[in-house]
């Protein structure tokens, strides 16, 4: 018995397939794409494409960009994950700061 309802999940899970850990779409994330499409269709659109990644970064956050970046630019083509999360998550604190500040004042409004 026990081996038939083995073949039975396995069956179920193979023809339904198995999806990773799916992370929700959270504002944060929409914030931040909305910000990088609005550097790179502005400020940065007439950078070089080879030199507009650095352009998009310092345009979203000057601070995180010289904390992460400012010592080691990337070159061009380069991809640096480890770089790219410390920088993230820059972001995402720097957000939170500000949204917490706007809530402060906006309580002692109210």
């Amino acid at each position: 018995m026990a081996v038939g309802c083995t073949v039975t999940l396995v069956v179920v899970l193979l023809l339904t397939g198995v999806d990773g850990k799916r992370r929700s779409k959270t504002s944060s994330d929409r914030s931040s794409r909305l910000e990088r499409t609005q550097c790179e269709e502005g400020p940065c659109s007439e950078w070089d494409t080879d030199y507009r990644p650095n352009c998009v970064l310092r345009c979203q956050s000057d601070a995180c960009y010289t904390a992460v970046y400012a010592d080691n630019e990337l070159e061009p083509g380069e991809v640096d994950t480890s770089r790219s999360r410390q920088y993230q998550t820059c972001l995402t604190k720097e957000r939170s700061d500000r949204m917490r500040v706007e809530r402060e004042r906006s309580r002692r409004r109210g």
